[in-house]
């Protein structure tokens, strides 16, 4: 009885020491998490993407008509043009948050997205063997390549469906039962395709995958990632276009490559760019060393996809850090980093002191739009249901404050087209035949600086009637 009683008790004590071992180790990872918060906080502060204000005003259209426009409703321009949505269920999320609590409303849920990646990051890491410090402090002093990329957008759709895959991807390749996974691998695809088109992304990863498993001979993980791209494939064209989605896709990065900044090839003279790109190879190369080559086909594919669209560079990054945190965590130095952890702490800590005090400061105005870019008060003076001639950035912005007017360009590249985009940043500069371009707007608002503020000036059939830094506003005599 009394062996019993002290074996009774040592367990006791094992499980309890357990217990407090996993809670440890969770509030470790809880931790690791809020880190990021800053991060998202700091650019929540601030709403400065012009497809923001467009979508939430096609999300509030579709909310109260309960059906996806189809059409061009807010331009004088392209009035009545057929039109595809690549993000409408993402346009009705920040439309519910926008009758919510306004543009706050849309930059905290936003955020909230992007503590949703933070979070899957640290899961992934977590997968592969990463300790929470290490992680932690990763995700956390990346906060200068990843923050200008977390605005209010679906891109960032993007990237919580990359890691999803990723997450998902070991139970396919290695799992005893990999019907679910690739069940989920469907699931996350068909929500995603619907949220953003950049679901093919998706597709790709997964192919790349089978095609490295199969050159290492891994046969039946090859087979089922054929299987899960299937699946991610059909997925797709679950959306309200069904596979006319696919040559919407090629007509968004028609229209926008050379001219929207994301869409650029990568910059031999950019330093953070180069930075993020070099992160993506050390974990490429990690995971081809590591035999783990399902993941270095995901690595790969964005690698590669960063390389001709700059766009990628943040989800490269996301997917990366993971990697490199458990390399450094399973390394030999990782007892040396376990045993100087209040140190790496406290460097984490110094890191982020830059983005808190972003944060704290932008805690007064969340979801204030740029007022370098936008400017709030004199788009109220704009005379109602007057046809605008507005310079790229603005034309969004009016068409979520101002519905009653008709704008002559906007951010939706893919609707105008190139050549109209073009055209239109030529007669900002003030060239060509700018009086017959104005024709049909009874009101211009641009910059001050540009050419067609200048040449305005000095016509006398238009009159200035209101000026900020960011626009001055004409009206037509």
């Amino acid at each position: 009885m009394v062996v019993e009683a002290k074996v009774r008790i040592l367990s006791t004590g094992s499980t309890v020491s357990e217990a407090t071992a996993v809670c440890h180790r969770t509030r470790s990872w809880f931790l690791a998490w809020l880190a990021f918060l800053p991060v998202t906080v700091a650019r929540a502060g601030t709403l400065a993407e012009p497809d923001t204000f467009w979508q939430v005003r096609t999300g509030l259209l579709t909310i109260s008509h309960r059906a996806i426009p189809t059409v061009d409703p807010f331009s004088w321009t392209v009035y009545g043009k057929p039109w595809t949505l690549n993000s409408w269920a993402f346009n009705v999320l920040i439309a519910g948050a926008y009758r919510l609590a306004g543009l706050s409303g849309v930059a905290w849920a936003c955020a909230g997205l992007a503590m949703v990646t933070g979070g899957l990051a640290l899961f992934l890491a977590r997968q592969l063997g990463a300790s929470p410090p290490v992680a932690g402090a990763a995700l956390a002093l990346s906060w200068p390549l990843l923050v200008a990329w977390l605005t209010a957008r679906p891109q960032l759709i993007d990237y919580i469906g990359v890691l999803l895959l990723a997450i998902l991807m070991p139970r396919i390749v290695t799992g005893r039962n990999p019907i679910r996974p690739v069940m989920a691998v469907g699931i996350v695809s068909a929500v995603w395709v619907n949220l953003h088109a950049g679901e093919l992304l998706g597709v790709a990863m997964i192919c790349a995958s089978a095609v490295l498993l199969f050159a290492g001979r891994d046969t039946r993980g090859s087979g089922w990632c054929w299987i899960a791209g299937a699946a991610a494939l059909a997925a797709s064209l679950l959306n309200p276009y069904g596979a006319g989605l696919l040559q919407h896709a090629a007509q968004v990065e028609s229209a926008s490559s050379g001219i929207v900044a994301e869409w650029q090839h990568l910059d031999p003279g950019s330093p953070m760019q180069w930075s993020m790109l070099t992160i993506g190879l050390a974990a490429l190369l990690l995971a081809a060393r590591q035999r783990n080559l399902a993941l270095a086909g995901e690595l790969g594919i964005v690698a590669a996809g960063a390389v001709l669209a700059i766009r990628l560079l943040p989800i490269l990054v996301f997917l990366a850090l993971p990697v490199l945190a458990a390399a450094v965590s399973q390394s030999p130095w990782s007892g040396y980093v376990h045993r100087r952890r209040m140190l790496l702490y406290l460097v984490t800590a110094a890191g982020l002191v830059p983005v808190v005090v972003l944060a704290l400061l932008s805690l007064g105005h969340i979801g204030r739009p740029d007022p370098a870019i936008y400017p709030s008060e004199l788009v109220k003076d704009i005379p109602p249901h007057c046809r605008l001639y507005n310079s790229y950035e603005l034309g969004s912005f009016v068409i979520l404050e101002r519905p009653d007017v008709q704008v002559s360009l906007d951010s939706r590249n893919d609707l105008y087209g190139r050549q109209r985009v073009l055209a239109a940043e030529q007669v900002l500069r003030g060239q060509g035949d700018v009086a017959h371009e104005l024709t049909g707007a009874n009101c211009v608002l641009v910059p001050p600086a540009t050419g067609l503020a200048t040449w305005l000036r000095t016509n006398q059939a238009w009159k200035p009637i209101g000026s900020e830094p960011a626009a001055v506003l004409f009206v037509r005599r």
